[in-house]
């Protein structure tokens, strides 16, 4: 047992005095000593998977963010156009039967859409007449779109297209810094044209 301890030993006295032996035949050689700390650093390869990792780590989780701001936009936006091209399809095939389109359409998109903040919405209506002449309804933000003489002017076969707007915030990584002005926002735009039945 003592005999195979101490061979251990020795292979392993033999291992380090090796690498003793190297560098001391470099600093014999006349090699700089700045090469010879460099080769002492830079030498070895343990930890430069956690190095690579501390670079591409951050850039990763920005193109992920990125990536789950934009679907979650997506996403919105999609569930707006639902919204709105329901509400006007709804109205439309109510000519004569309200006496507000607007405030019906309004109502509509905001039930349709329950957790969205009302007064991001802004509302605009075209409504063509009989005549051919587009009569303009808005753009109003909020609760308070109503237009009770565009019940008289939706006619038959005539075109009503209604537009909304939404402020859309978009979901921000930079916005943790206590002096950061950056506020990604913007508008998420739907618009549907239908005729009035």
């Amino acid at each position: 047992m003592k005999t195979h301890l101490n061979r251990g030993m020795r292979q392993a006295r033999g291992i380090f005095g090796a690498k003793h032996r190297e560098e001391r035949t470099e600093a014999a050689a006349g090699r700089p000593w700045l090469g010879r700390i460099r080769k002492r650093i830079w030498g070895r390869e343990e930890g430069n998977a956690l190095v690579e990792l501390a670079f591409v780590a951050p850039i990763m989780m920005i193109m992920l963010t990125g990536l789950a701001s934009f679907a979650m936009a997506l996403y919105s936006y999609q569930q707006l156009g639902y919204a709105v091209s329901a509400a006007a399809q709804q109205v439309g095939a109510q000519q004569g039967l309200i006496g507000d389109p607007c405030a019906s359409l309004e109502s509509d998109i905001t039930n349709a859409l329950p957790g969205w903040t009302v007064n991001k919405f802004t509302f605009t209506t075209v409504i063509t007449d009989k005549s051919g002449t587009p009569n303009t309804f808005g753009p109003l933000a909020g609760t308070a779109f109503t237009c009770t003489s565009g019940a008289g002017d939706m006619a038959l076969n005539e075109p009503m297209t209604v537009t909304v707007s939404y402020q859309y915030s978009w979901f921000s990584i930079l916005t943790w810094r206590p002096n950061n002005t950056f506020t990604p926002s913007g508008n998420l735009t739907v618009s549907e044209s239908v005729l009035v039945e």
